[in-house]
């Protein structure tokens, strides 16, 4: 069970393996016995329960023509469980500022913080997986967390489905939004688009209720954290002193500044779609 699944021993293998050590039974014997073996190892489930107020986050990869160019993007993606409502918003790349601006816009969009979000181990949250599910968060995981005071969940390593809902809101949104492939002129037109479709579908009954998901998350509010006076400022900030070129270096990128700050010591906050 080390190695990889496609390296495994098959029925097959193992009876001539064990036909070269001198045994005399029939194929059939062994694919049945390896058969019996395989149903006693497979996993069992039990469904899980989604409390009020809890949320899930993932990310995802969509194609996108923006000014007539034909690109991959990354959206960020908040789904509350309980209500099934979901916030959507596309990106250049995944990375720190677009993990923060996401929660910020979602935390927005649904009128507070949930209680406890669940993640995968995506290096942009956690820094080190420990052990007996422990594990070190990274320093801008830590940074929105303390503003907004969530407790957070991550999942086992390679269990997506601990976190299934939001896993099944990136193939829906991605489905049902994103098809036939957006046609835009900037990221930021797809993104109002994309918020006007979770605004949409808050209109939805789910199958089994007998009310929106609009009404389920307005009861869900109840459960959620208030959100900040102050939203979090969504940016990197780097201390550089500019060269004698008056440029400065961030995020391996190097950006003039006026010729008087030469020298200088500056303050760099970098967005997601500005420095």
């Amino acid at each position: 069970r080390e190695v990889p699944r496609k390296q495994r021993h098959t029925a097959k293998r193992i009876f001539e393996r064990i036909s070269d050590e001198g045994y005399t039974g029939g194929y059939t014997q062994v694919k049945e016995a390896v058969s019996k073996l395989k149903g006693r190892l497979k996993e069992v489930y039990i469904p899980l329960v989604h409390r009020p107020g809890e949320a899930q986050v993932d990310f995802g990869y969509a194609l996108v023509k923006e000014c007539g160019v034909l690109r991959k993007v990354a959206f960020f993606v908040m789904s509350l469980p309980y209500s099934d409502a979901v916030y959507v918003q596309v990106y250049e790349r995944i990375c720190t500022e677009v993990f923060w601006d996401g929660h910020v816009r979602a935390f927005a969009f649904f009128g507070g913080v949930p209680c406890r979000i669940s993640y995968d181990n995506d290096t942009v949250a956690v820094a080190k997986v420990l052990e007996r599910h422990d594990r070190r968060m990274t320093e801008g995981f830590l940074q929105l967390q303390s503003h907004y005071l969530f407790k957070e969940h991550f999942c086992n390593v390679a269990r997506g489905n601990e976190k299934g809902v939001v896993e099944s809101m990136v193939r829906y949104t991605r489905s049902n939004f994103m098809v036939p492939v957006p046609v835009v002129r900037s990221l930021e037109e797809l993104n109002t688009s994309l918020e006007q479709h979770c605004r949409e579908e808050l209109h939805r009954k789910l199958r089994g209720k007998d009310r929106t998901k609009a009404q389920l998350l307005e009861e869900e509010r109840r459960c959620f954290i208030d959100l900040p006076l102050t939203p979090f400022d969504a940016c990197r900030v780097r201390t550089r002193t500019a060269s004698s070129l008056s440029l400065v270096r961030f995020d391996r990128n190097d950006y003039s500044v006026p010729v008087r700050y030469a020298h200088y010591r500056t303050t760099v906050k970098g967005y997601v779609d500005r420095v």
